[in-house]
């Protein structure tokens, strides 16, 4: 069993590996973008090495796209065995506190806050605020045209995001036709 494309922040991971059973040791480390990271030393039986990323470690894990690199050792010669990537999500699991989670995107996000900046200019606003309603950005004079220009740049993203989920879903190949009938 490989180790998997997308783990829950705070949730236990085991996984084995087959390839280096001669190996004397074998280790994966993993990296996110942050300053963050993690080991996983494995152990040896029947040939099968057996990994575990305890769930306390887990839970520190940043939301967002992490790497890995597998390396074993033999003779003391340490040898990158595989590489790849995994998506951190975040933990659902209710801790007792009521706290909102927003599981959209950030072009989601991104594009919620440019409607409703254009529709507040339409209403007759001489300014919109980008950001939080305390902090954020105020921007005055507003243009309607670029924000318009912005709002269809943030649709195409998340039509390319969606696009992307439907593939790795299994959903389709990410080929699309689109025919207008006027």
């Amino acid at each position: 069993m490989a180790l998997p494309t997308q783990i829950y922040a705070g949730d236990a991971v085991t996984w084995t590996d087959e390839l280096v059973p001669s190996a004397s040791s074998y280790v994966y480390y993993f990296r996110t973008n942050a300053a963050s990271g993690a080991t996983a030393s494995g152990t040896l039986s029947g040939g099968i090495w057996s990994f575990t990323l305890p769930a306390n470690v887990t839970t520190n894990f940043t939301p967002g796209q992490w790497f890995y690199q597998a390396v074993s050792s033999t003779a003391g010669l340490p040898v990158t065995q595989r590489t790849g990537g995994f998506e951190v999500l975040r933990s659902l699991a209710y801790a007792g506190s009521a706290t909102a989670i927003d599981l959209r995107s950030q072009a989601e996000i991104d594009l919620a806050t440019v409607e409703e900046a254009i529709r507040t200019l339409v209403g007759g606003a001489q300014e919109y605020r980008i950001g939080t309603p305390t902090g954020g950005r105020l921007v005055k004079r507003a243009d309607l045209a670029q924000l318009i220009a912005w709002r269809d740049r943030l649709k195409a993203d998340l039509t390319r995001e969606r696009i992307a989920q439907n593939i790795a879903n299994g959903k389709g190949d990410g080929r699309q036709l689109f025919v207008r009938f006027t």
